[in-house]
Protein backbone atom coordinates (compact mmCIF):
# COMPACT_ATOMS: atom_id res chain seq x y z
CA UNK A 1 0.00 0.00 0.00
CA UNK A 2 0.98 3.21 -0.96
CA UNK A 3 1.07 6.37 1.05
CA UNK A 4 1.84 10.19 1.30
CA UNK A 5 3.81 11.76 4.93
CA UNK A 6 2.71 15.47 4.55
CA UNK A 7 4.41 17.79 6.27
CA UNK A 8 5.16 22.03 6.07
CA UNK A 9 8.98 22.49 5.32
CA UNK A 10 9.68 24.37 8.70
CA UNK A 11 8.26 21.14 10.86
CA UNK A 12 9.96 18.42 9.32
CA UNK A 13 13.18 19.93 9.38
CA UNK A 14 12.63 19.93 13.07
CA UNK A 15 11.30 16.25 13.07
CA UNK A 16 13.09 14.69 10.56
CA UNK A 17 13.90 11.81 13.19
CA UNK A 18 10.44 11.29 13.54
CA UNK A 19 8.74 11.13 10.25
CA UNK A 20 12.18 8.35 9.01
CA UNK A 21 10.81 6.77 11.75
CA UNK A 22 7.11 6.47 10.69
CA UNK A 23 8.83 5.36 7.18
CA UNK A 24 10.62 2.46 8.36
CA UNK A 25 8.03 1.31 10.62
CA UNK A 26 6.03 1.55 7.57
CA UNK A 27 8.27 -0.60 5.54
CA UNK A 28 8.08 -3.34 7.93
CA UNK A 29 4.09 -3.17 8.18
CA UNK A 30 4.07 -3.28 4.40
CA UNK A 31 3.41 0.45 3.50
CA UNK A 32 5.40 2.25 1.31
CA UNK A 33 5.38 5.72 2.89
CA UNK A 34 6.72 8.80 0.91
CA UNK A 35 7.35 12.07 2.47
CA UNK A 36 6.65 15.27 0.95
CA UNK A 37 6.56 19.01 1.67
CA UNK A 38 3.05 20.62 1.81
CA UNK A 39 4.89 24.08 -0.21
CA UNK A 40 5.61 21.59 -3.11
CA UNK A 41 1.85 20.73 -3.63
CA UNK A 42 -0.49 22.65 -5.86
CA UNK A 43 -4.24 21.32 -5.84
CA UNK A 44 -7.34 22.34 -7.29
CA UNK A 45 -10.20 21.52 -9.32
CA UNK A 46 -10.71 21.51 -13.55
CA UNK A 47 -13.70 20.00 -15.70
CA UNK A 48 -12.53 16.28 -14.85
CA UNK A 49 -12.76 17.13 -11.14
CA UNK A 50 -10.11 17.21 -8.27
CA UNK A 51 -6.43 17.37 -9.20
CA UNK A 52 -3.38 17.19 -6.67
CA UNK A 53 0.26 17.95 -7.92
CA UNK A 54 3.50 17.40 -5.92
CA UNK A 55 6.82 18.12 -7.32
CA UNK A 56 5.12 18.87 -10.53
CA UNK A 57 3.78 15.86 -11.17
CA UNK A 58 0.22 14.35 -10.63
CA UNK A 59 -0.57 12.41 -7.62
CA UNK A 60 -1.52 8.82 -7.86
CA UNK A 61 -2.37 5.31 -6.60
CA UNK A 62 -2.10 6.84 -3.37
CA UNK A 63 -3.95 4.62 -0.88
CA UNK A 64 -3.90 6.76 2.03
CA UNK A 65 -2.30 10.73 3.54
CA UNK A 66 -0.48 10.76 6.71
CA UNK A 67 -1.01 14.83 6.87
CA UNK A 68 0.92 16.55 10.05
CA UNK A 69 0.51 20.20 8.06
CA UNK A 70 -2.76 21.14 10.03
CA UNK A 71 -4.44 21.98 6.63
CA UNK A 72 -7.17 20.60 6.37
CA UNK A 73 -8.32 21.66 3.43
CA UNK A 74 -5.23 19.60 2.21
CA UNK A 75 -7.10 16.78 3.75
CA UNK A 76 -10.51 17.57 2.27
CA UNK A 77 -8.61 17.35 -1.29
CA UNK A 78 -7.48 14.09 -0.54
CA UNK A 79 -10.80 12.67 1.05
CA UNK A 80 -12.87 14.38 -1.96
CA UNK A 81 -10.81 12.26 -3.91
CA UNK A 82 -11.67 8.83 -1.94
CA UNK A 83 -8.29 8.33 -0.06
CA UNK A 84 -8.00 7.62 3.79
CA UNK A 85 -6.27 10.53 5.47
CA UNK A 86 -5.10 10.69 8.84
CA UNK A 87 -6.25 12.71 11.08
CA UNK A 88 -9.14 13.41 9.08
CA UNK A 89 -9.80 16.95 7.73
CA UNK A 90 -12.57 17.20 10.41
CA UNK A 91 -10.23 16.92 13.32
CA UNK A 92 -7.87 19.02 11.53
CA UNK A 93 -10.42 21.79 11.06
CA UNK A 94 -11.47 21.67 14.54
CA UNK A 95 -8.15 21.40 16.60
CA UNK A 96 -6.29 23.42 14.38
CA UNK A 97 -8.63 26.50 15.52
CA UNK A 98 -8.89 27.13 19.14
CA UNK A 99 -12.44 29.07 18.96
CA UNK A 100 -13.89 26.07 16.61
CA UNK A 101 -12.25 23.37 19.08
CA UNK A 102 -13.99 25.51 21.69
CA UNK A 103 -17.31 25.76 20.40
CA UNK A 104 -17.02 21.99 19.65
CA UNK A 105 -16.12 21.13 23.02
CA UNK A 106 -18.78 23.12 24.84
CA UNK A 107 -21.66 21.45 22.70
CA UNK A 108 -20.16 18.28 24.51
CA UNK A 109 -20.64 20.44 27.84
CA UNK A 110 -17.24 19.74 29.31
CA UNK A 111 -16.08 22.55 31.76
CA UNK A 112 -13.82 25.42 30.10
CA UNK A 113 -12.59 28.42 30.74
CA UNK A 114 -14.75 31.74 29.79
CA UNK A 115 -13.81 32.09 26.44
CA UNK A 116 -14.17 35.95 23.75
CA UNK A 117 -13.77 35.17 20.07
CA UNK A 118 -12.43 38.85 19.38
CA UNK A 119 -11.72 40.73 15.83
CA UNK A 120 -9.53 43.88 16.68
CA UNK A 121 -11.29 45.83 13.55
CA UNK A 122 -14.17 46.19 14.75
CA UNK A 123 -14.66 45.12 18.70
CA UNK A 124 -13.28 47.95 21.25
CA UNK A 125 -10.75 46.83 24.14
CA UNK A 126 -12.92 49.26 26.45
CA UNK A 127 -16.07 46.39 26.30
CA UNK A 128 -14.10 43.29 27.26
CA UNK A 129 -16.11 41.31 29.60
CA UNK A 130 -13.06 40.03 31.86
CA UNK A 131 -11.12 41.84 34.93
CA UNK A 132 -7.64 41.52 34.35
CA UNK A 133 -5.24 39.73 34.09
CA UNK A 134 -6.51 37.69 31.37
CA UNK A 135 -5.21 35.82 28.37
CA UNK A 136 -4.57 36.66 24.70
CA UNK A 137 -4.20 33.52 22.64
CA UNK A 138 -3.93 33.02 18.60
CA UNK A 139 -6.68 30.64 17.30
CA UNK A 140 -3.98 29.51 15.23
CA UNK A 141 -1.21 29.73 17.44
CA UNK A 142 0.39 26.04 18.85
CA UNK A 143 2.84 24.80 21.14
CA UNK A 144 2.45 28.36 23.38
CA UNK A 145 3.13 30.40 20.39
CA UNK A 146 1.26 33.63 20.71
CA UNK A 147 -0.16 33.30 24.30
CA UNK A 148 0.07 35.88 26.27
CA UNK A 149 -1.24 37.10 29.70
CA UNK A 150 -2.48 40.13 29.18
CA UNK A 151 -2.29 43.17 32.63
CA UNK A 152 -4.39 45.65 31.91
CA UNK A 153 -5.21 48.13 28.72
CA UNK A 154 -2.45 49.66 27.58
CA UNK A 155 -0.63 46.07 27.40
CA UNK A 156 -3.30 44.79 25.48
CA UNK A 157 -3.39 47.42 23.01
CA UNK A 158 0.57 47.05 22.12
CA UNK A 159 0.19 43.50 21.83
CA UNK A 160 -2.80 43.47 19.16
CA UNK A 161 -0.65 46.72 17.05
CA UNK A 162 2.48 44.52 17.41
CA UNK A 163 0.98 41.21 15.99
CA UNK A 164 -1.75 42.52 13.49
CA UNK A 165 -3.88 39.40 13.09
CA UNK A 166 -7.69 39.42 12.03
CA UNK A 167 -8.72 37.22 15.62
CA UNK A 168 -7.94 36.61 18.90
CA UNK A 169 -9.34 34.28 21.62
CA UNK A 170 -9.54 36.21 25.07
CA UNK A 171 -9.92 33.76 27.66
CA UNK A 172 -10.25 34.11 31.62
CA UNK A 173 -7.38 33.08 33.75
CA UNK A 174 -7.73 29.78 35.76
CA UNK A 175 -6.53 31.15 39.98
CA UNK A 176 -4.19 28.10 39.73
CA UNK A 177 -1.86 28.09 36.56
CA UNK A 178 1.24 26.98 35.31
CA UNK A 179 0.29 23.31 35.26
CA UNK A 180 -1.61 21.01 32.49
CA UNK A 181 -2.19 17.71 31.61
CA UNK A 182 -1.93 16.40 27.44
CA UNK A 183 -3.75 12.77 26.88
CA UNK A 184 -2.06 11.21 24.41
CA UNK A 185 -4.75 9.71 21.60
CA UNK A 186 -4.11 6.83 19.25
CA UNK A 187 -7.02 5.23 17.11
CA UNK A 188 -9.79 6.91 19.24
CA UNK A 189 -7.82 5.02 22.23
CA UNK A 190 -5.84 6.65 25.05
CA UNK A 191 -2.21 5.56 25.31
CA UNK A 192 -0.94 7.41 27.85
CA UNK A 193 -0.42 11.40 29.73
CA UNK A 194 2.15 13.99 30.99
CA UNK A 195 1.70 16.21 33.65
CA UNK A 196 3.11 19.32 32.28
CA UNK A 197 3.88 22.38 34.93
CA UNK A 198 6.35 25.40 35.15
CA UNK A 199 7.15 27.49 38.33
CA UNK A 200 8.27 30.89 36.08
CA UNK A 201 5.72 31.30 33.30
CA UNK A 202 1.94 30.54 33.28
CA UNK A 203 2.55 28.60 30.04
CA UNK A 204 3.48 24.92 31.38
CA UNK A 205 4.47 23.64 27.66
CA UNK A 206 8.02 21.64 27.17
CA UNK A 207 9.21 23.16 24.73
CA UNK A 208 9.20 26.17 26.84
CA UNK A 209 11.15 25.38 29.18
CA UNK A 210 8.41 23.62 31.44
CA UNK A 211 8.79 20.16 33.49
CA UNK A 212 7.36 17.06 32.78
CA UNK A 213 6.00 14.03 34.82
CA UNK A 214 4.21 10.59 34.05
CA UNK A 215 0.37 10.62 35.14
CA UNK A 216 -1.93 8.40 35.69
CA UNK A 217 -5.57 9.14 34.38
CA UNK A 218 -8.26 9.28 36.82
CA UNK A 219 -11.52 7.34 35.97
CA UNK A 220 -13.31 10.98 35.53
CA UNK A 221 -10.57 12.25 33.47
CA UNK A 222 -10.99 9.48 31.22
CA UNK A 223 -14.38 9.58 30.75
CA UNK A 224 -13.63 13.23 29.91
CA UNK A 225 -11.67 12.05 26.98
CA UNK A 226 -13.85 9.65 25.68
CA UNK A 227 -16.74 11.97 26.33
CA UNK A 228 -14.86 13.98 23.30
CA UNK A 229 -13.63 10.88 21.44
CA UNK A 230 -17.05 9.58 20.90
CA UNK A 231 -17.73 12.32 19.10
CA UNK A 232 -14.75 13.22 17.28
CA UNK A 233 -12.56 10.11 15.88
CA UNK A 234 -9.18 11.12 16.28
CA UNK A 235 -6.46 8.79 14.69
CA UNK A 236 -3.53 10.16 16.60
CA UNK A 237 -4.09 13.61 18.91
CA UNK A 238 -2.88 15.27 21.98
CA UNK A 239 -6.00 16.68 24.10
CA UNK A 240 -4.62 19.39 26.88
CA UNK A 241 -6.12 20.09 29.81
CA UNK A 242 -5.44 23.06 32.49
CA UNK A 243 -5.63 21.75 36.02
CA UNK A 244 -7.48 24.01 38.56
CA UNK A 245 -7.00 24.63 42.18
CA UNK A 246 -8.69 21.80 43.17
CA UNK A 247 -7.06 19.41 40.80
CA UNK A 248 -9.74 19.16 38.48
CA UNK A 249 -9.72 19.33 34.29
CA UNK A 250 -10.63 22.37 32.63
CA UNK A 251 -10.91 21.71 28.52
CA UNK A 252 -7.67 23.61 27.01
CA UNK A 253 -6.85 22.51 23.73
CA UNK A 254 -6.79 19.96 21.23
CA UNK A 255 -3.72 19.08 19.19
CA UNK A 256 -3.51 17.90 15.82
CA UNK A 257 -0.08 16.74 14.30
CA UNK A 258 0.83 16.18 18.55
CA UNK A 259 4.20 16.14 19.24
CA UNK A 260 5.49 13.42 21.53
CA UNK A 261 9.14 13.83 22.55
CA UNK A 262 7.47 14.09 26.11
CA UNK A 263 5.86 10.91 26.34
CA UNK A 264 9.05 8.81 24.88
CA UNK A 265 11.49 10.47 27.01
CA UNK A 266 9.53 9.41 30.29
CA UNK A 267 7.57 5.92 29.57
CA UNK A 268 8.82 5.26 26.56
CA UNK A 269 6.07 4.65 24.16
CA UNK A 270 6.79 4.81 20.95
CA UNK A 271 4.37 6.55 19.39
CA UNK A 272 5.09 6.08 15.66
CA UNK A 273 5.36 2.50 15.84
CA UNK A 274 1.93 2.63 17.55
CA UNK A 275 0.52 5.32 15.31
CA UNK A 276 2.13 3.04 12.07
CA UNK A 277 0.43 -0.18 13.81
CA UNK A 278 -2.78 1.65 13.67
CA UNK A 279 -2.30 2.97 10.68
CA UNK A 280 -2.07 -0.68 9.11
CA UNK A 281 -4.84 -2.34 10.80
CA UNK A 282 -7.17 0.88 8.95
CA UNK A 283 -6.04 0.44 5.63
CA UNK A 284 -6.57 -3.45 5.69
CA UNK A 285 -9.69 -2.94 7.10
CA UNK A 286 -10.47 -1.04 3.58
CA UNK A 287 -8.13 -3.64 1.64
Amino acid sequence: MKGLLIYKREDYLKNTNYANMLMNYGKQEGLEIECICYEDIQMGVNQEGLWINANMQKVHNIEFVINRTRESILGKQFEQMGIRVFNSSEVTYIANHKGRTHQFVSGLGLPALKTMFFYPKFMSISNIPFVYPFVLKSPDGHGGEEVFKVEGEYELKKLLETYPKEQWLLQEMCKHVGEDVRVFVIGNQIIGAIRRYSNVDFRANYCLGGQIESYTLKEEQKGLVNHILVHLQCDYVGIDFIVDEEGKFIFNELEDAVGSRSLYNLNKIDTAKLYILYIAKEMKKLA
